[in-house]
């Protein structure tokens, strides 16, 4: 169970940094939000690579606390997480952008495996 933690935590922590890239104007449009803006993103989705970032911190935090990694949160933030996961999976596995497909769908298929054997730990 721990070892599902560190492996969240740590494909969490890609994410939190493909944000942050994304916030500073990385051309990596095409890799996120369906790959409806190529390049850099517009300074509205800047600031929503932010608030996306600090989403995927508290997603973090939850499993990290799941797995008992860290102080011990209100269960529920766990399901939240969870369920966050799992929508972000299908998501990605569908998005009509085929490097974001290729690229993150593989990614939240194991953040979601994760999940799982926290659910069950």
């Amino acid at each position: 169970m721990v070892l599902a933690g560190y492996i969240y935590v740590a494909l969490i922590v890609v994410l939190m940094l493909f944000q942050a890239c994304m916030a500073a104007g990385a051309p990596w449009g095409h890799l996120a939000n369906g790959g409806k803006w190529p390049g850099r993103l517009p300074v509205f989705m800047r600031f929503a690579a932010v608030g996306q970032g600090a989403i995927l911190g508290l997603m973090g935090w939850a499993m990290a606390a799941r797995a008992g990694l860290v102080t011990a949160l209100p269960v529920w933030t766990f399901w939240a997480a969870f369920a966050v996961t799992v929508l972000t999976c299908v998501a990605n596995l569908a998005t009509p952008s085929r490097p974001e497909r290729m690229l993150w769908g593989p990614v939240t298929v194991v953040l979601t495996l994760c999940g799982l054997r926290l659910a069950w730990g």
